[in-house]
Order: C-alpha cells, then sequence, then structure tokens
C-alpha cells in the first residue's frame, strides 16, 4: 500500500499487541503502533472495517505511527479475521452492539496515556467509520473523526451536535450508502453551530479506498489519505505541526 507521501517526516516504529482492561475488567485485544522516540505524540483509535484486523489494517497503523501518532487498532473481534464476505457478516452479527464500548475504552487509553499529549481522533474505515460517527457524537473529549465509507443512517438527526470536527470520505462508486444519504449527511453536519465538517466524494472510488489488492485503487488512496492528514493537522497538535485547533483557544 504505497500510499505515503515523502514530502512529510518519517519516524522510526515500533508495534505488537496489547491488551486493554476495559469497564468491567474484561481484556480487550489490540494492536499498537507508535514512534520509537520518545515525544509526547498525538494519538489515533484505528477503527477496523467488518473483515478485522488483518495485515491491511497493520499497515495503515504503520503508516500513522511513522507520520508521528500513536495508534491504537481494538480488535472488535477478538483476533478472528474473515476471509470472505459471509464470514465478515457473521461477525458483525455477533458483534451487536458490542462495537463502540470498545471503541471508547481505546480512545480512554490514548487520552490517558503518558507518552500520548491527549490529541485524540477516531478513524474507522466502513464499519469503523460509522463507529467513529459514534465516538464524534458521544466524547466531548476527541479533536477529530475520520470516516472513510462511514455508515451514517443510525445517526441521521444527531450529526449538528457532534463534539468534534467530522470528515467524511465516500467514493462516487460506492455501493452501500446512497447519494441521497450522503447529501443528508452534508446537510446536516453544515448545521453545525460550532465545527466546520467537510464530505468529501472521490470520483471513481468505490467503498473501499486502501485494497492492496486493487491496483486501479491506488490513485484514490492517495486522494483520500491526503485529505485525511491535512484534516487531522488542522486538529491534532503534534511534535511538528501546532494546530488551529490549539492555535484558537
Amino acid at each position: 500500500m504505497p500510499i505515503y507521501d515523502p514530502t512529510r517526516i518519517e519516524y522510526p516504529i515500533t508495534n505488537g499487541h496489547i491488551s486493554i482492561v476495559m469497564d468491567g475488567g474484561a481484556q480487550l485485544p489490540a494492536y499498537w503502533s507508535h514512534p520509537a522516540r520518545g515525544n509526547r505524540f498525538p494519538g489515533i483509535a484505528l477503527i477496523h472495517d467488518w473483515w478485522g484486523v488483518n495485515e491491511g489494517v497493520r499497515r495503515i497503523a504503520h503508516l500513522f505511527a511513522q507520520m508521528g501518532y500513536y495508534v491504537i487498532v481494538p480488535d472488535l473481534y477478538g483476533g478472528r479475521v474473515a476471509a470472505n464476505a459471509q464470514e465478515a457478516m457473521a461477525l458483525v452479527q455477533a458483534l451487536g452492539d458490542g462495537g463502540y464500548p470498545r471503541i471508547h475504552a481505546a480512545l480512554t487509553v490514548l487520552e490517558k496515556h503518558h507518552q500520548c499529549n491527549a490529541d485524540v481522533a477516531a478513524v474507522g474505515l466502513g464499519m469503523g467509520g460509522s463507529l467513529a460517527f459514534e465516538a464524534a457524537l458521544t466524547r466531548p473529549d476527541l479533536e477529530a473523526a475520520v470516516a472513510f465509507g462511514g455508515f451514517p443512517q443510525r445517526y441521521f438527526g444527531r450529526f449538528a451536535q457532534s463534539h468534534a470536527p467530522i470528515l467524511a470520505i465516500y467514493g462516487s462508486r460506492e455501493p452501500y450508502i446512497t447519494a441521497p444519504a450522503v447529501a443528508k449527511l452534508r446537510a446536516e453536519l453544515d448545521k453545525s453551530p460550532q465545527f466546520t465538517h467537510q464530505v468529501a466524494v472521490i470520483e471513481g472510488a468505490g467503498h473501499e479506498f486502501f485494497n492492496d489488492n486493487d491496483p486501479i485503487s491506488l490513485d484514490y488512496g492517495r486522494q483520500a489519505w491526503r485529505l485525511m492528514t491535512d484534516f487531522l493537522e488542522k486538529y491534532l497538535q503534534g511534535p511538528l505541526h501546532p494546530s488551529l485547533h490549539h492555535a484558537k483557544k
């Protein structure tokens, strides 16, 4: 997935598997990637799509870490990875409403981690994009949320009250979220009294922007990555990029 921007600084990174203690004491497995140096960096909860924490998701976590973010990928399926759409749907159904409490736990860990500067965003892919929406609508301490192909339908009526700026990215050939639904999302976000949200539609792209098996989507991934990194740098303060969010405080 060669979408990294070589004009940006690249940090040496470390990564591995960790466990997060949730409310009630349950252990949540997660993947962890972050710069190897000792600065305090902004944090990202990277939320996987319905496939699970596969190699592609881990590579995205590494790219974020190379750019200077502390990244947690909460494993919503407890180590299971779908091989096809039927298996993925079964995992989604088994998860039920258990996804967001796991995201909440990951975000809380980042907020409190001694090497995170407490500037934290939720970034989600597909199913994870929907949970990124929920994080923006639920947590008052979130700095930003990015949703790639997130499903907005269950949150309609709430977007104007978001606690954080939202970037929603869709492809013009998106097969699951209709153009009227994207338009309704845009209209609700435009009513926000507090934030300037963004809804971007990338011409020619479908649902997945970072598909390692589809070289045609490479340019779409680059466009989406650039939109996302520019958006995050507005709201998350890093070692080299004081954010507009903090400059306005």
